[in-house]
């Protein structure tokens, strides 16, 4: 529910807004291209870290409709995988439906936000801690009910470094930052493409008149 209070924030003011749909629920995904993600690490890590393999991401997301065109959306996943890996984030963002077809929606949409991740070498404990600023354009497909809706998505993302350390799993060995590490940004990319689904639970009942999108008949029953 802090999801959806956070949303509902930002279509303030909340007391004077009429909503049409709204959802939260379960989301799960992986980034599909690269097959071993990031497309490159920085240069000081490189050999030193591994890469991720076979990763995967669960979460929550949430949606409110201020309309039947477009919707805010808030997204919050873990992620994990081979090596280690794990990822902490959260997106918030804007879907157009560019697709409307009684209970069928295709949406574009673009979301940014913060997130943290950390790659480790398997063979001892040095590790690379990346803060990041996540840039995400997905197109999506989702099919409604009453109070559940069901969502596909492809998605694009791209990692604005906001900053990132090497550390060694000595002691006595201080971690190297992008400070004081010119090479350590260097030749980093954090990019891909992935895939998604969401189940939602919600209020997606149609309010008011039919027509296509609307689904008249089932707001009537």
């Amino acid at each position: 529910m802090m999801l959806f209070s956070a949303l509902l924030a930002l279509c303030s003011p909340a007391h004077a807004l009429e909503l049409k749909w709204w959802g939260v629920g379960a989301n799960i995904g992986t980034v599909a291209i690269p097959g071993k993600y990031p497309i490159a690490l920085p240069s000081v890590a490189q050999g030193e870290v591994d890469k991720v393999k076979g990763d995967a991401e669960i979460g929550v997301r949430g949606v409110i409709y201020p309309s039947g065109s477009g919707r805010v959306f808030g997204l919050a996943t873990l992620g994990f995988g081979t090596s280690g890996w794990g990822q902490q984030e959260f997106t918030v963002g804007w879907d157009q439906v560019i697709v409307k077809d009684e209970e069928f929606q295709l949406l574009f949409g673009a979301g940014i936000g913060a997130g943290h991740e950390r790659f480790k070498d398997k063979g001892s404990d040095d590790y690379l801690n990346v803060n990041y600023f996540p840039i995400r354009a997905q197109l999506g497909a989702l099919l409604r009910d009453r109070v559940r809706a069901y969502q596909i998505d492809i998605y694009g993302l791209y990692h604005i470094v906001g900053g990132q350390e090497y550390c060694l799993s000595t002691a006595d060995t201080a971690c190297t930052s992008g400070k004081d590490g010119g090479g350590l940004v260097a030749g980093a990319v954090y990019a891909g493409l992935g895939a998604e689904a969401t189940i939602y639970f919600g209020d997606f009942r149609s309010k008011g008149g039919g027509g296509k999108g609307g689904g008249g008949h089932k707001g009537k029953k």
